[in-house]
């Protein structure tokens, strides 16, 4: 897993923004299907009265949660994962988590998933195809098992379990478990902090915040709470039955990622686009979403409303750094085990031709603690102010892989490895990156044809390739322990149409 999208902490659910006349084609619940009898557009369950969906295109959906035995209506649609991309709503957004940990895998979404193997684009698995949600409700108990009890998981987010543990808070929880009765405040925090970084740095943090980072990181904009400058941020929320911070402290909406400055193949990733595996929990307003223009990738790499990142809320990210969407930002956090076998930790520090540092920046052991995420924080925080003294890190492959290329033509009656291998070793060190930003059915398809028909690829508009895609085949065909060092010496060429 190269492209990882890590975990949000889900805080003050109930203050997350929601957003109002996204258009959203889905199934929703109605008490009958009157003289409808395609399955595919209204379906009731047999044997169950009124339980019924019908599917629709709307831009009028709200979500209602529990809040403190009130029931709550949220006047639109979540934006939920780094892009935001489960958009159709939060109940279709916590059931996606059941698939993709495999509920309902074989009768609803493992024939959807792309075979990285199968580079023949007549074959099954060639590429992705879009879950079915109305066939696997229909043909997956589970699904609706599950389906049942969404509200009921919904309201557990919303409910106290939730709420924010500021850090004065967790403070004061910790030496109140050590000596009963020591209170420690706000006050007190802000005292420790401006001792710990010069008096008067709590305010001047406070203004480098709301000129800098507030206009993403508040839900509630200067339209309607006043100007920044002059916000109490950790005000509480009145009509909150717990009064919670009131700001959510993150406005969910889109930034291009250009904008935000982070590695962007998170936001360039295809699962919700029409035609792929999760197109059906994308609302259709995300997928009409302007192409970003000066992300660097072909338009064909960055339609279909990709190239966005979500800001996450930062109520409690003293104890959820490292920062960014991979943590990318902060030390590298490792268990440094008694026993060596069950260090799994990996060097990622590279210099500046991508190959590992020699001496390697010591990693920080876990610690969950309250002081020990804090100082994980602090550390991190100063990363993020400091970049220049981060360093760069890439994931790089730890072993040599073994490739089946995965093209055997038909000889006359038998099958044989095209021009006499069909595996590929790409050795350990390989960019993780590079290797898993390859659209390799393309390329290997292409190479092929190059070869044996470069008419077709003549008559597809890719003339202009079939000199360098030749040379390409040939020095493989020549050297194919050379394939990954093939790649690299193209790398241009490769990143431009591959």
């Amino acid at each position: 897993m190269n492209n990882p999208g890590t975990i949000n902490a889900l805080i003050n659910v109930a203050q997350r923004p929601v957003f109002k006349g996204e258009l959203v084609s889905k199934w929703r619940k109605t008490a009958t299907c009157g003289g409808e009898t395609n399955a595919e557009k209204c379906w009731c369950e047999p044997g169950r009265d009124g339980k019924c969906w019908q599917k629709s295109t709307r831009d009028d959906d709200v979500t209602p949660v529990d809040l403190g035995g009130q029931k709550v209506v949220l006047p639109g649609v979540h934006h939920i994962l780094k892009g935001g991309e489960d958009s159709t709503g939060a109940l279709e957004a916590i059931q996606r988590v059941y698939f993709n940990i495999g509920s309902c895998a074989e009768p609803c979404w493992v024939n959807h998933l792309a075979d990285m193997r199968q580079v023949d684009p007549e074959q099954r698995g060639f590429g992705q195809t879009p879950f079915n949600i109305g066939q696997c409700r229909r043909d997956c108990p589970n699904f609706r098992a599950v389906e049942d009890r969404l509200q009921n998981v919904l309201d557990f987010f919303a409910s106290a379990e939730s709420d924010q543990s500021d850090l004065h808070a967790a403070l004061a929880n910790v030496r109140q478990a050590g000596s009963s009765g020591v209170a420690y405040t706000r006050a007190d925090l802000v005292r420790d902090l401006e001792t710990e970084f010069g008096e008067g740095a709590v305010g001047r943090g406070q203004l480098v915040f709301a000129e800098n980072c507030a206009r993403c990181h508040s839900s509630i904009p200067e339209s309607e709470g006043g100007s920044f400058k002059n916000r109490d941020f950790a005000a509480a929320s009145e009509t909150h039955p717990r009064k919670v911070r009131a700001d959510f402290l993150g406005n969910d909406q889109a930034t291009p990622v250009t904008e935000v400055g982070t590695f962007r193949c998170r936001s360039l990733h295809s699962n919700h686009k029409a035609g792929n595996l999760y197109m059906e929990s994308a609302s259709v307003t995300l997928r009409e979403r302007p192409i970003v223009a000066d992300i660097p990738e072909r338009d064909e790499l960055k339609d279909g409303g990709r190239g966005y990142m979500r800001n996450v809320s930062l109520v409690n990210i003293w104890a959820t750094a490292p920062f960014m969407h991979n943590n990318a930002i902060g030390p590298e956090i490792c268990g440094k085990p008694a026993n060596k076998a069950n260090d799994f930790h990996r060097a990622r520090y590279v210099d500046g031709n991508g190959k590992l540092l020699e001496q390697q920046p010591d990693c920080l052991r876990y610690d969950p603690t309250v002081e020990g995420r804090f100082d994980l924080y602090k550390l991190s925080m100063y990363e993020l102010l400091h970049p220049k003294e981060r360093g760069t890190k890439r994931t790089l492959t730890n072993a040599d892989l073994l490739i089946d290329v995965g093209i055997r033509p038909l000889d006359g009656t038998t099958e044989k490895p095209l021009f006499g291998f069909g595996q590929v070793k790409i050795p350990a060190g390989a960019s993780a990156g590079f290797l898993n930003g390859l659209m390799h059915k393309q390329l290997i398809g292409d190479l092929f044809l190059a070869k044996r028909h470069p008419d077709k690829l003549e008559a597809a508009g890719k003339a202009a390739l079939v000199p360098t895609l030749q040379a390409m085949a040939d020095e493989i065909i020549k050297n194919p322990s050379r394939f990954v060092e093939i790649l690299r010496e193209q790398r241009d060429f490769i990143s431009a149409n591959y």
